[in-house]
């Protein structure tokens, strides 16, 4: 070997976590982003110890793109029937549509089980096995982490963008989100980095379970800048909506623009937006009007997001 390159050693989640309940599963759920990016989907609203029945989950979450519930069972160690059937007794107590195990070793039978059920489970119920892992570079004493996707649904890859037989459509949106994360990113370096998929918008929380920003195509064809609220009840997005637009003026004025107040009487969400027409749809954008909608998407999202994300924290709610 090389003797420029160390190995790689692996250590137990108890070297950094010493209890798996009050410390892996109160940092997972207090930066359950880590695992979101991981998977390539938003997670929020992160609950720990969440009751179902006489029982109750490790952690149950939020997809933001799809309002999916997401249950999440922790085990150290190596897997067993029991934390299976924990597993799938929360996942269809809450009807999840992501069934996340994490595990530091899967046994071969409980890997089969997953990807039956990914095969021939219920429908629309995504399950994962995951390995969590604290490594080190020989002889180094600091630590590092990382999650390792064990099993995934079989069409997983296609959902997030990564296969060849994308459609024309979901190949620009894909290139396009792409180019605009890298854009962002730089633009706002403590953002927390998105991973594009191929659908006609892209969202990121503002700071309130089920409130989000994003950046949406419509039809018109036009292209937006927009603060979605989609929360549980119809009621608390309307408090929402119109606390926001009681400072309608303010806000207006700070931003230099007139903005769309959709409260979308048909939907139980309801929408801000700030529109820009475009000439074209995604397909027959030219390199100039992609470059330019790229430019005016990022910074529109920064002015935006720097004026609603603080006034969307503050508005109180009974549920956070």
């Amino acid at each position: 070997m090389d003797r420029n390159i160390a190995q790689i050693q692996e250590h137990e989640l108890r070297s950094i976590w010493e209890h798996e309940e009050r410390d892996f599963t109160r940092w997972l759920t207090e930066n359950i982003q880590t695992l979101g990016s991981t998977l390539g989907i938003e997670l929020e609203d992160a609950r720990a110890e969440e009751s179902i029945g006489d029982f109750s989950s490790d952690i149950v979450a939020r997809e933001m793109n799809t309002g999916d519930t997401v249950v999440i069972e922790n085990q150290y160690g190596k897997t067993d029937h029991d934390h299976l059937g924990k597993l799938l007794t929360y996942s269809s107590g809450k009807d999840a549509g992501f069934s996340i195990w994490l595990s530091e070793e899967f046994r071969p039978e409980h890997r089969s089980v997953l990807e039956w059920l990914n095969e021939s489970g219920p429908r629309d119920a995504k399950f994962f096995a995951i390995k969590p892992r604290v490594v080190s570079i020989a002889g180094s004493e600091q630590r590092g982490f990382e999650f390792d996707v064990v099993v995934e649904p079989n069409e997983w890859e296609r959902e997030l963008g990564g296969s060849e037989s994308l459609t024309e459509s979901e190949q620009a949106y894909k290139s396009f989100f792409t180019d605009l994360v890298e854009a962002y990113s730089e633009h706002r370096p403590g953002w927390s980095k998105l991973k594009p998929g191929t659908r006609s918008y892209l969202t990121f929380g503002a700071g309130k379970g089920g409130v989000s920003f994003g950046w949406v195509f419509h039809q018109g064809p036009e292209f937006c800048v927009e603060l979605y609220m989609s929360r549980s009840t119809k009621e608390e997005n309307e408090a929402i909506f119109e606390s926001l637009r009681g400072s309608k003026d303010e806000i207006e004025s700070n931003l230099r623009t007139e903005l769309v107040w959709e409260q979308l009487p048909d939907k139980q969400a309801c929408r801000i937006k700030w529109p820009q027409e475009i000439d074209a749809r995604i397909t027959e954008l030219t390199s100039g009007q992609r470059a330019d909608l790229i430019e005016w998407g990022v910074e529109t999202m920064g002015n935006f997001q720097d004026e609603f994300e603080p006034r969307v924290s503050a508005i109180e709610l009974s549920h956070p």
